[in-house]
């Protein structure tokens, strides 16, 4: 593969990782068919079990909503080599009911990594980790650091 050609691979690889990586604050399901591989695997340490396939990925996401309602998410930074991508993002939700505890309709924010493989123009893998102790800390649920 010519060097220009493996450059516009990996463009394109980012681009389907970004627009993916969209479902975290549009919930938009559309986005899981146009860009999900069938057997995807999706696997982040908070999660209770490891999401395989189509169906699970919208399944978890018919509800996501309901947690997260308003969430933003913005890509601070990627990097892609041969066929993965990785994305450092930062996502703005309120807190309405997720984390464990009764909602509190905060703001909040925290930032994490995912990381994508991409076969065929399809996610076939996401495997992240995510910054919730920052979400914790600025629920109360954990104390501020110190200053001094």
């Amino acid at each position: 593969m010519t060097e220009r050609r493996e450059d516009m691979e990996l463009e394109k690889n980012k681009a389907i990782a970004r627009r993916y990586n969209q479902i975290w604050s549009k919930g938009d399901l559309s986005i899981i068919d146009e860009l999900a591989s069938p057997e995807i695997t999706v696997y982040f340490p908070a999660m209770p079990k490891v999401i395989k396939g189509i169906a699970a990925l919208k399944e978890y996401f018919r509800r996501y909503p309901s947690l997260f309602g308003d969430g933003d998410i913005k890509v601070e930074e990627e990097i892609a080599e041969g066929d993965k991508v990785v994305l450092r993002w930062s996502f703005s939700f309120t807190h309405l009911g997720a984390l464990g505890i009764p909602a509190t309709g905060k703001r909040l924010k925290w930032t994490g990594i995912s990381i994508y493989h991409i076969v065929g123009d399809k996610v076939a893998d996401e495997r992240g980790e995510e910054d919730y102790y920052g979400a914790f800390r600025d629920l109360g649920l954990l104390p501020k650091p110190s200053t001094q």
